[in-house]
């Protein structure tokens, strides 16, 4: 199930219309509709992180949701993990996740949710600059 899917499942499930929502979390309708129908992966980091917020979820547990991880606090997949080390090893990127070696697990966590970020980004732009 995709990010946006789980989103709108649990907006509906607090009993608010998509509106009501986005009032009780701070943006915009039209951003929040935006991130429901095109995915999570072109939104802003903020805005993401106030929809979860105020669902009383974390970036992880979405994650999870979306993707069927293992159950909460588990680490992520062997295949995610060393393929993220290998994207580390680049020095173009490396600098920006130059802790994540020594991070505390929960940290690790959070570093690697927001390379999945870059990457989704990352497969978006490509995916546009083909199809055009």
């Amino acid at each position: 199930m995709q990010r946006a899917e789980v989103l709108k499942r649990l907006i509906e499930e607090t009993g608010l219309n998509t509106k009501a929502f986005s009032e009780k979390a701070g943006i915009p309708y039209t951003t929040l509709r935006s991130i429901l129908m095109r995915g999570v992966g072109g939104a802003s980091v903020d805005n993401v992180l106030k929809v979860c917020r105020t669902l009383g979820i974390t970036t992880e547990e979405l994650e999870r949701l979306a993707y069927g991880t293992s159950e909460e606090g588990a680490a992520p997949l062997t295949s995610e993990m060393s393929e993220f080390e290998a994207f580390l090893k680049n020095p173009e990127h490396g600098l920006f996740f130059k802790d994540y070696l020594d991070a505390p697990e929960e940290r690790k966590r959070e570093m690697l949710t927001f390379w999945q970020f870059i990457k989704d980004l990352e497969k978006k732009k490509s995916d546009s600059s083909d199809t055009h």
